[in-house]
């Protein structure tokens, strides 16, 4: 069994550590300057160190799994050559809401996507060969900022009721859900907080009781 392991992480000096890296179990896409050690958590077989949309942002504007990355329309023939060059598995998703993922949120066993993105449901559960589900979390179209999930639970914005939460429990495949908050308070999980099924990261504000939650929501028993 793989020994996960939570960290905290401050890329730049900026808290929302989910708005700069999307990570998988095999792929990774990192910012410029994103610290080596922080990599090593994840052992991923695949990764690229690039921009998109031509800024640090990567996890804002991408969302995926360990089958495919999804890109925006928006991303560059350069940003789109560093992950053909890495080997990332990735698809541009044609959609003027090309902020991914604040709408996408996806594990290696299923996906939840914003009803702003509902006309590409097809195309996102092909890409990430999984089912796909349309719903909001905790009253929210953004859902990809409202959560965080990997294959072991899903953490979930402290408003999500218990409809909403086993929605998305079923969506994910998980046996698991709780509702918590990261960076001293912020409800926004996804902002402040990074998983897969080998290592978490999460913001250096984040408070030993909001680990303390995302440890036994998220964590391999």
């Amino acid at each position: 069994m793989i020994q996960m392991e939570i960290q905290r992480y401050d890329y730049l000096g900026n808290s929302s550590i989910g708005f700069y890296a999307t990570l998988t179990s095999t792929q990774a896409v990192y910012p410029p300057e994103f610290k080596e050690e922080k990599k090593e958590l994840f052992d991923v077989e695949k990764s690229a160190e690039t921009f998109i949309n031509r800024t640090r942002l990567v996890g804002l504007f991408t969302a995926g799994n360990s089958n495919c990355i999804l890109i925006p329309k928006g991303a560059t023939s350069r940003e789109k050559k560093k992950l053909e060059e890495a080997g990332i598995d990735f698809q541009v998703i044609e959609t003027n809401d090309n902020a991914l993922g604040n709408l996408i949120l996806a594990n290696d066993h299923g996906a939840v996507i914003s009803e702003k993105i509902e006309e590409h449901r097809e195309e996102i559960a092909e890409a990430l060969d999984v089912d796909v589900t349309v719903s909001r979390i905790a009253g929210i179209k953004n859902i990809g900022v409202c959560a965080e999930a990997n294959s072991n639970g899903v953490l979930l914005h402290r408003e999500t009721g218990e409809d909403d939460a086993e929605k998305v429990m079923e969506a994910l495949g998980v046996n698991d859900a709780d509702i918590g908050t990261v960076d001293m308070g912020s409800p926004y999980i996804g902002s402040g907080l990074v998983a897969t099924d080998t290592g978490i990261l999460t913001s250096e504000n984040t408070t030993g009781p909001e680990v303390g939650r995302i440890d036994r929501t998220l964590m391999q028993e």
